[in-house]
């Protein structure tokens, strides 16, 4: 009953907000020790300093007719360490797309740029907690983060604030697929949160070039790099 509630809030928004116009949403972040980052002496000053280094990182989101665009926003830092730290620990590694059916994420592979596909985030827990994010009412809706590594399998909580007044189904990192903009997302322990909405900014962008760029699976990319380890092992 809650998600047709939030379908019809999202329908009725639509008829008012046209997608003729792009829109820009500005986030900063935060990153949080949840127990793990700092247990071991050997890290703990490395993640501390990424801490205090992505205070000085901002982010943007462009929203237009052809799907999103989420990316670091230029203003002039220098990079560094602490910086490129500050990135991974906040689960940025690189330019980020969602369109239509699918989000591409920007990869580094042999010095060259490949797009990362995956598959839009589904299975949104929506509830009906609300709160206020800059004058905006905003539902919670829950969801859950996969790591696999050799240690095993482990699943982090995800949590997105979502604004139905704001009908455009984008949000940070790619993810997505909510009746409304997220204002806020959590995962595990990274927070990014909104400063700024630009409902009709200048700012645009175009993805013609995604037709000539690598395009590949989580898979297909694994598969070419054990290619490339069992050739350089030779």
């Amino acid at each position: 009953m809650k998600s047709k509630i939030c379908l019809i809030l999202l329908l009725l928004n639509l008829v008012v907000y046209s997608q003729d116009k792009t829109i820009y949403v500005e986030y900063k972040v935060t990153l949080a020790d949840d127990g793990s980052f700092t247990k071991n002496k050997m890290f703990a000053d490395d993640f501390l300093n990424a801490v205090k280094a992505a205070d000085q990182l901002v982010f943007g989101l462009l929203i237009n007719d052809k799907g999103s665009k989420f990316y670091q926003v230029d203003t002039g830092i220098e990079n560094s360490f602490e910086i490129d730290a500050a990135k991974m620990y906040s689960k940025y590694m690189g330019v980020i797309y969602s369109l239509e059916d699918q989000v591409l994420k920007e990869k580094q592979f042999l010095g060259q740029d490949i797009y990362l596909k995956e598959k839009k985030v589904e299975n949104w827990i929506l509830t009906s907690e609300t709160k206020q994010i800059d004058n905006y009412l905003c539902y919670k809706a829950t969801n859950t983060y996969t790591v696999v590594n050799i240690k095993g399998t482990f699943k982090f909580p995800v949590i997105a604030w979502y604004c139905p007044k704001l009908p455009y189904n984008f949000g940070p990192l790619g993810y997505g697929n909510l009746p409304g903009l997220i204002l806020e997302l959590q995962v595990r322990n990274v927070n990014y949160h909104s400063k700024n909405i630009d409902l009709r900014t200048k700012l645009d962008f175009n993805t013609d070039f995604l037709k000539k760029a690598t395009l590949l699976s989580e898979e297909e990319l694994n598969k070419k790099i054990d290619e490339f380890n069992n050739f350089g092992g030779k």
